[in-house]
């Protein structure tokens, strides 16, 4: 009894659920195998397929969170509230749980856990207790308070605070990213519930829009006119360099570079901009594949047929073959261990790294494995 993605074999869904699974899965595999602490954003530093490996990940965290507030209401709407209210408190434990335990460890693969992170699992975790209360205000209160949410929250950007106190703790779950390090431990915020919770709400109050009896030419009309003004916003926020990122966009010389800078958009928090260009483009996705099969694209399919699966498994792969790949060099693979002194300067991993050219080969090669792998356990699942 808890709440996940999973859709119909032929559901265009699954379809966006592996595209945007790959993303992350390339963005994962420059974080492992591109050269450690290097920021693939910075502008005056990046290329082309460097910053892309960076912003096609922007996609995932968007997508999942939308989605997983359409189930929500769907399974509301099938089951009632009360047993809604527990599907979301089991949830929430055990993606709470995947994430401190499970997740964590693959990231690091540190025994001691002398990193700790919470990433989108956990955060989804706190976000599936909110809802759990939040339901009950009606899907049409919690669309308003979404979209003040989202809309509003750069009103907050100013109150940033310190330490370790657990005012400063409570307020970098809702608003602010911060490294909290410890004499032995780091502890990373990267989610924060503002506007991560918003867009979960959102999902829900869209959730009218997928249940069975809907018309699809009406969902579809109302998905590409969100998506459109999604873009539209987008395009205003950025242009007029004002409101709707805490980081405006430069223009310099090359003119690649002021493009890089126009897309250069903040996550943590996610902003304003940064939301509206995702979700437009997930909106888009979703209704020009209303009557589409999702089984044409065969690899992104069978990404998106088991999301977390492939989101914990992949994570491991990566991580595994870096490992390996310092050992076959003849460097010491206990470096792949990460601590906090791989965030620092003086890490082991300092001088490591590898071509972006050889980093998109190596993505690809782990998108083959993970869909073959999740061929197999089909076949397996059939046989039994």
């Amino acid at each position: 009894m808890w709440i996940r993605l999973s859709y119909p074999k032929q559901d265009p869904r699954n379809l966006l659920l592996g595209i945007v699974l790959a993303f992350a899965m390339l963005d994962h595999t420059r974080m492992f195998f591109y050269y450690w602490n290097v920021n693939p954003t910075a502008i005056g530093h990046t290329g082309i397929l460097l910053f892309l490996t960076r912003f096609l990940s922007h996609f995932f965290a968007p997508t999942i969170f939308l989605l997983l507030g359409i189930e929500i209401y769907k399974y509301g709407q099938r089951y009632g509230s009360s047993r809604l209210t527990k599907a979301l408190c089991y949830t929430a434990v055990m993606l709470l749980v995947l994430e401190l335990v499970v997740n964590n460890f693959l990231y690091t693969f540190d025994p001691y856990y002398r990193t700790i992170g919470l990433f989108i699992l956990g955060l989804l975790g706190l976000c599936f207790f909110c809802m759990a209360g939040l339901q009950y205000l009606g899907r049409k209160s919690l669309l308003v308070i979404s979209l003040l949410l989202l809309s509003g929250h750069h009103l907050l950007d100013g109150i940033q605070r310190e330490g370790n106190s657990f005012g400063s703790i409570c307020w970098y779950l809702l608003h602010q990213q911060k490294f909290i390090p410890l004499p032995d431990r780091l502890f990373i915020v990267n989610y924060t519930l503002i506007p991560w919770l918003g867009v979960l709400m959102l999902g829900y109050g869209m959730g009218k829009l997928f249940l069975p009896h809907t018309d699809p030419l009406r969902r579809k009309r109302a998905l590409l006119r969100l998506g459109y003004s999604s873009l539209v916003l987008f395009f205003m926020l950025r242009f007029t360099n004002v409101y709707g990122d805490p980081v405006g966009w430069n223009t310099y010389a090359d003119p690649v570079k002021s493009v890089l800078s126009f897309l250069n958009l903040t996550k943590y928090p996610a902003s304003l901009a940064y939301l509206s260009l995702t979700l437009g483009a997930v909106f888009l996705f979703l209704g020009y594949t209303t009557n589409c099969r999702g089984d044409k694209i065969f690899l992104f399919y069978a990404l998106g047929r088991r999301p977390l699966f492939i989101y914990l498994f992949s994570t491991f792969l990566i991580h595994f073959m870096a490992m390996v790949l310092l050992w076959l060099t003849g460097k010491d693979p206990a470096a792949m261990l990460i601590t906090s002194k791989s965030y620092t300067s003086a890490g082991p991993l300092t001088q490591y790294g590898y071509s972006i050219g050889l980093v998109y080969l190596i993505w690809i090669g782990i998108l083959l494995l993970c869909c073959a792998i999740n061929g197999l356990i089909d076949k397996w699942a059939v046989k039994l």
